[in-house]
């Protein structure tokens, strides 16, 4: 079906326009720039109500929200999860999973392959699998379970790939253990993306990470090495911006719990927001009232913005959900509002290999986008052309 989403401000490259986006079926057919606000020959048209559309925001480091658990070999939490997304302008994102041992890990992969790439009416679209774990370090381990967690092995990366389907798009791990530097080569050679998190490598054994590969930082701040003046760690490489290097992307999670502001402004200050990708580390309790539950086994809080282990104070996730990260970055990190969006939507697709295809209204890239007002709340979800979510009453 065509369909010309009239009267709308587009977010595009160099800047926002008004005009109207035109949808071939699940496809961009073209971003009409100064197209009148009414009807489009040749095609149905939806007045936009002279919102913004912004490409549809990926979140590439997510374990649940809004009581759905990504931790899973349930394929029905998965898509109740995808339901809740669209409602914070999500259109698609990576299931990020671990597991206990390699044979449960291997049992969620094989049971939420056929959930890959295939949405239900109002639901995002899952991309892949982005696995934190379990080559990370027990120094930098966070909330993991100690138990969980091993040294890095190429046959066993191997069969996580085969389970996954050639599903998974990114693997945290940490380069400084043994055999890393052979996982790293082949998480890259199977096209994922091989991340640098949960360890604590200086900024050598990182710039060697980047020369095999490694082109991303989990969840930049939390679980690594810190920074020091004459041992930056990988904190050294996220802040390092010579003209000849641009270096990985790095995730931040912006809401001022994990990483504080002041933190967060330096980075961005330091290494640009180009650079800079929005998520969320979302887990069961992201999006819903503070509280205390479950996860996973361990009793957990929710206060403050962050979910905390009961026993011990340890964050476990985060509560906040992305559309509210983004006007965070405008808000309390200083990036321009018309910037902020792509740290959730362009920059997310550049670091996991999909721009082109997401994160932009480009002509041909999935027709994946959100309805904003100027504050940038969320009015309407579409994935694959089709309006997911409302504000309005249907």
């Amino acid at each position: 079906m065509k369909r010309a989403v009239t009267n709308v401000r587009m977010l595009l490259p160099h800047g926002i326009e008004p005009g109207a986006l035109l949808l071939d079926g699940d496809r961009i057919a073209e971003a009409r720039a100064d197209a009148a606000p009414g009807s489009v020959a040749g095609y149905e048209t939806v007045d936009g109500g002279g919102r913004i559309a912004a490409p549809g925001y990926i979140d590439i480091h997510v374990h649940g929200g809004g009581g759905f658990d990504l931790m899973t070999g349930d394929p029905e939490q998965v898509r109740g999860f995808a339901r809740w997304a669209v409602r914070h302008g999500v259109t698609s994102f990576l299931v990020s999973t671990s597991g206990r041992n390699h044979a449960e890990i291997l049992q969620r992969l094989r049971a939420l392959a056929p959930v890959i790439g295939a949405p239900g009416p109002g639901e995002a679209r899952a991309l892949g699998f982005h696995l934190e774990g379990p080559y990370i370090n027990p120094q930098r381990k966070g909330a993991f379970d100690p138990r969980w967690l091993r040294a890095p092995s190429v046959a066993e990366y191997r069969e996580l790939f085969e389970a996954s389907g050639g599903a998974i798009r990114q693997m945290t791990l940490a380069p400084e253990l043994p055999g890393a530097d052979e996982l790293i080569c082949a998480v890259v050679e199977s096209g994922a993306v091989a991340a640098m998190g949960h360890t604590d490598a200086t900024y050598e054994q990182a710039l060697q990470a980047i020369e095999l590969g490694a082109s991303h930082i989990t969840h930049c701040f939390n679980a690594m090495r810190p920074f020091g003046h004459r041992d930056p760690g990988v904190l050294g490489v996220a802040f390092d911006r010579p003209l000849a290097y641009r270096g990985p992307t790095v995730e931040l999670i912006g809401d001022g719990a994990h990483v504080g502001y002041v933190a967060a402004r330096a980075l961005v200050h330091a290494r640009g927001s180009d650079a800079i990708v929005l998520i969320t580390d979302g887990m069961p309790l992201c999006g819903t009232p503070d509280g205390e539950g479950r996860w996973e086994g361990v009793a957990i809080k929710v206060e403050g913005g962050k979910a905390v282990r009961v026993a011990d104070g340890t964050i476990i996730g985060g509560t906040t959900p992305l559309d509210t990260m983004v006007r965070n970055a405008w808000h309390h990190i200083g990036v321009p509002r018309d910037e902020a969006p792509r740290m959730a939507s362009l920059h997310s697709a550049q670091a996991i290999g999909a721009a082109g295809e997401r994160g932009s209204l480009a002509t041909g890239a999935a027709a994946d986008f959100v309805l904003l007002d100027d504050e940038l709340h969320v009015s309407e979800t579409w994935v694959g052309g089709e309006r997911a979510w409302s504000a309005a009453p249907a």
